[in-house]
């Protein structure tokens, strides 16, 4: 999984931050596919994923068009090396969390055609912070 941005908290916690433009299927709409995303989605992943939560952020001001942001919290930086030991690669436990996943993500399916992983300025602006 590559992570875009990463920025740690004032108590420990890592929020890493993920922006992605879909394709929508026919006859669905976004406001129908944040629903999916906010009240399946994101219990799934709250449950499979313990000391993570995750937020779905997809403003109207956004210039592009089917647009949203995953925010993924970590509750601390051992929570975040529990899944990522190295900061980047998954550990087992991480793998396994996202094989109980799968139906949800085929569930997806039902509305996207495809995604894809875009860069935000504010994103751009994370790492300069970061970096400084």
């Amino acid at each position: 999984m590559q992570l875009s941005a990463q920025i740690a908290d004032q108590n420990g916690g890592i929020l890493v931050l993920d922006s992605f433009i879909v394709t929508l299927l026919p006859g669905v709409t976004m406001d129908q596919y944040l629903d999916f995303l906010k009240t399946k989605y994101v219990s799934e992943y709250d449950k499979n994923f313990p000391g993570s939560s995750l937020i779905i952020v997809s403003p109207d001001i956004w210039k592009k068009k089917n647009q949203y942001s995953f925010f993924y919290n970590f509750e601390s930086t051992k929570e975040w090396y529990k899944y990522y030991p190295d900061g980047k690669e998954m550990s087992a436990e991480c793998k396994a969390a996202w094989e109980k996943m799968k139906s949800v993500k085929q569930e997806e399916s039902k509305y996207i055609l495809d995604s894809k992983r875009v860069d935000t300025e504010w994103e751009r602006w994370f790492d300069e912070i970061i970096v400084k």
